[in-house]
């Protein structure tokens, strides 16, 4: 057995023990939902039937449509992943809409959406929504002119955005910005005003490349927020604000979203599935 195969196995036992957590919450909250439902209705005496563990219910709504993450998912540096192809044309046939979601901060959107129909996947220009996108937005509500601790194409994204005198650090997964006088420099900036904010595009903690593991962006932001004492804004999974953001993109117009309609495919369990159930349950 070895170090990396033990942490895989150490990583999917404390997955399954956070699965766990949500279920006996939905399961009240579903059984709850219906029990207030017959009530209003009139039936006084209404209580949820059990039933295979949790309440008779309904047939199942319609999906309203699905978040994809791409890399573990559709891709394997850079090649469909077998089946996968097929499987998201069946998946487009039965919900109205989809958006691939990415915590990828090593290219600009453009080229991750050129990179996945590169590999034969069928990808509109409108049905990606990548953390840097987000993160472009956020600069500019917020009026900020970040240090921007990103890499090659990534940059594209962030065109015409003013980087003098900077007043916040955007972290990506970026190794050649991610060494020692890199990270002090963003610390400085950091340290020169209170008022200087620390965003992270993801707090993942590592990635497989075709040489073996490499580190993501989270251990960096984690060595900021400690040397600096200040708690990092995250923009990507899993952030409820992220997910939400990709949802209310899908759905342009409508005022209330009922999330449960939707769902969150992907190969990370804490940033893609249990941070959507997160939101969900939020």
């Amino acid at each position: 057995l070895t170090a990396a195969s033990a942490f895989q196995r150490l990583r999917r036992g404390r997955a399954m023990q956070r699965l766990q957590r949500f279920r006996p919450a939905w399961r009240q909250n579903r059984c709850g939902q219906q029990l207030a439902a017959a009530r209003g209705a009139g039936h006084s005496d209404a209580s949820p039937t059990p039933r295979r563990g949790a309440c008779e219910v309904a047939a199942p709504r319609p999906l309203r449509g699905a978040l994809l993450d791409i890399d573990g998912t559709l891709v394997d540096n850079g090649v469909a992943i077998p089946g996968a192809v097929a499987a998201l044309e069946r998946l487009r046939s039965g919900i109205p809409g989809l958006r691939f979601v990415t915590n990828q901060t090593q290219s600009s959107g453009a080229s991750a959406l050129a990179n996945l129909r590169a590999a034969g996947f069928h990808a509109d220009d409108a049905e990606f929504f990548g953390v840097l996108s987000a993160a472009r937005r956020l600069v500019d509500e917020r009026g900020l002119r970040p240090k921007l601790l990103l890499s090659g194409s990534a940059l594209e994204d962030f065109a015409g955005v003013p980087t003098n005198d900077p007043n916040a650090v955007i972290v990506g997964t970026s190794p050649e910005h991610l060494h020692y006088e890199g990270l002090n420099e963003a610390v400085r900036i950091l340290m020169e005003s209170e008022d200087s904010q620390l965003i992270a595009l993801n707090k993942g903690r590592y990635y497989r490349r075709s040489d073996g593991f490499a580190l993501m962006a989270g251990p960096f932001v984690a060595a900021l927020e400690f040397a600096t004492s200040r708690a990092a804004t995250l923009v990507g999974k899993p952030s409820p604000d992220f997910f939400l953001a990709a949802v209310r993109d899908l759905v342009r117009g409508e005022q209330a979203v009922d999330l449960s309609r939707f769902v969150m495919v992907g190969d990370d369990f804490n940033d893609d599935v249990a941070g959507f159930l997160d939101t969900r349950m939020e």
